[in-house]
């Protein structure tokens, strides 16, 4: 074996960790004798000892060209501290509005600052549905039937939800890592801005639509929309949490195909006919009308999601 081959063979028994103390010269005297034993030989270690000292020659001149702050300059500090006006009382009504604004500011830099990471496709997908529930429910095989609008309006928002957060499909996740930002945070302010976006395109926008029309009523928008679309949008968020985005996908395509197959028959053969006679899909669809209890559930996964996402991050770190 060749002496080349020696020295990289023994270059993991470098004392890297030790090099740049040893050029501070804070080593203990058993381990400075030690390292200057392998600097004899090991031409590696001879390099990185010239950049460590090079490096500290440079702090060093920067430091001594740094002016020293003023003597008195703690002293102002705890002057103007002690200037500063006494707090105003949290019970009185000028402190309720000062820390109303306060909230209200701190949450706005939030959210302008989360818009800016999302995915544009979050805000511009949702559009496509808002006509496409105006052509739906005048297709001859649903004429005045909302139910194949209110299946596809659930889908829509559940993919939003899907890619709202994770590693796949967040670019700043890095960034947010490294900061003292709480992913709890970060995840309560993006589905504020996509998950509210999609609820005032359904309640704003759809639902006076389809009130108008005289096609569906409040109550039944109430129970048999907006509760699966909250529903499967917090399965679809939880899933995206414990896997990833495309794992979350594929579920909640699963999950809806089974209520859209009687959908597709209908379209196809032109008759709208409901789903076959099984007892265990007759079961499935009954669950996505019980409002109260898909707005547990959707409590339930939401919940969840906030609390493994701070457990998922802390070992990723």
């Amino acid at each position: 074996m060749t002496l080349h081959h020696e020295q990289q063979f023994s270059r993991a028994d470098c004392p890297v960790d030790r090099l740049e103390w040893f050029v501070n010269g804070t080593l203990p005297v058993s381990e400075q004798a030690a390292v200057e034993e392998h600097l004899s030989w090991c031409t590696s270690c001879q390099a990185e000892i010239r950049n460590w000292t090079a490096l500290r020659q440079a702090l060093q001149s920067v430091s001594a060209q740094t002016p020293e702050p003023r003597a008195d300059l703690f002293m102002l500090i705890e002057q103007q501290l002690d200037a500063q006006p006494a707090v105003i009382s949290w019970f009185g009504l000028p402190g309720l509005l000062q820390a109303g604004w306060s909230a209200l500011t701190v949450c706005g830099e939030h959210l302008r600052a989360q818009a800016r990471l999302l995915r544009r496709e979050l805000f511009w997908m949702p559009l496509v549905f808002v006509p496409l529930v105006s052509l739906i429910v005048y297709l001859p095989p649903w004429r005045h039937s909302p139910g194949p609008a209110a299946l596809l309006a659930a889908l829509f928002t559940a993919l939003g939800m899907a890619f709202l957060y994770g590693q796949e499909v967040d670019p700043a996740r890095e960034m947010t890592l490294v900061t003292l930002t709480s992913p709890r945070l970060v995840l309560g302010v993006r589905c504020c801005l996509v998950f509210g976006y999609d609820l005032l395109l359904n309640c704003g926008l759809v639902l006076p639509f389809l009130a108008v029309q005289g096609i569906i009523m409040p109550a039944w928008f109430l129970a048999n929309w907006l509760a699966p679309l909250c529903c499967l949008s917090a399965i679809a968020l939880l899933l995206s949490i414990l896997t990833n985005a495309s794992a979350a996908v594929l579920i909640c395509l699963a999950l809806w195909a089974l209520r859209l197959f009687g959908v597709v028959q209908g379209f196809l053969i032109g008759g709208g006919q409901p789903l076959p006679q099984v007892p265990v899909l007759q079961q499935y669809e009954s669950f996505w009308h019980q409002g109260l209890l898909l707005f547990a559930v959707a409590a339930l996964a939401i919940f969840l999601a906030f609390v493994l996402i701070e457990r998922k991050e802390r070992f990723t770190r």
